[in-house]
């Protein structure tokens, strides 16, 4: 499969969140598109091969794939095999708390991540509770409670059957966990290339290949969506928020959010729904 860019934008629909046990896809299928939002594939069956980012990966029974935001996604079948989905938009990823989980869905690591048949049940049965909630009162921070729930026993999976990766997969995933941990203080590219031994250029030519992006822009990204966490809790003020994301003070921190969202910080704030305690 080459790469193209080409390929149609799928757009999750007017919410959220969805989830169905019925299909692969949502609305019209096009066997290759990218995706503007994330998804869990849980096969039901096997058979045939699908790609995410032009990499080749079986298609087999009890098997997920978590696809990220912008990743391209094909499945060059007219029939396409029977899956749970849960499909979220990135407000929705933002809102899972912990790095760990959202780190799944990493662009670096395609690979699926399969279901002990002794767990199978369990997470059928878990997934059902995510069906009946989105169907009924859809109350989004049940959904995410219960999709964090989920994302859990797969990163507890992933553990037990993903050994280490080798040399330019275990760098690449590496360089994911350092840039969660040190994206507030460190900005340079030659703090996380001296660790993980490859260069900047090289580092950054993995990037686009894989995820049309660079350290920068993954760090931009961590940023933004901390910044719209913490924004859209409201825990702390502006400037608050501008000195716990490393800016040097809080016009600059302002100038950065509305580059990339187009809101100041103030009228992002603004524009969500107030949250009321526990």
């Amino acid at each position: 499969m080459k790469p193209s860019k080409d390929f149609p934008l799928h757009h999750l629909p007017a919410t959220h969140f969805l989830a169905t046990d019925q299909s692969t896809a949502f609305g019209e299928h096009t066997p290759s598109h990218r995706i503007d939002f994330y998804a869990v594939v849980w096969f039901m069956e096997d058979g045939g091969t699908h790609y995410i980012d032009f990499e080749p990966l079986p298609i087999q029974k009890n098997v997920v794939y978590l696809i990220g935001k912008n990743q391209v996604h094909s499945i060059p079948s007219v029939s396409l095999p029977r899956a749970k989905m849960i499909v979220f938009s990135a407000g929705f990823f933002e809102q899972v708390q912990e790095p760990f989980l959202r780190q799944l869905f990493s662009p670096f690591q395609n690979k699926g991540i399969s279901i002990p048949e002794e767990m199978v049940q369990s997470l059928t049965q878990l997934f059902g509770l995510i069906l009946e909630e989105n169907k009924h009162d859809a109350d989004t921070a049940m959904l995410n409670k219960y999709t964090s729930a989920f994302l859990l026993h797969l990163y507890r999976f992933s553990q037990r059957t993903h050994s280490s990766a080798e040399g330019e997969d275990f760098r690449m995933i590496r360089l994911w966990q350092l840039l969660e941990t040190h994206y507030k203080e460190q900005r340079a590219a030659a703090f996380y290339a001296g660790i993980i031994g490859l260069t900047p250029k090289r580092i950054n030519e993995i990037l686009r290949h894989r995820s049309g992006t660079t350290i920068s822009g993954l760090i931009n990204q961590l940023l933004l969506v901390e910044a719209k966490r913490e924004l859209f809790h409201r825990r702390f003020s502006v400037k608050e928020i501008a000195y716990h994301l490393g800016f040097s003070d809080q016009s600059y921190f302002a100038r950065f959010f509305r580059k990339h969202t187009g809101l100041t910080p103030e009228q992002f704030k603004a524009s969500q729904p107030a949250q009321h305690p526990a």
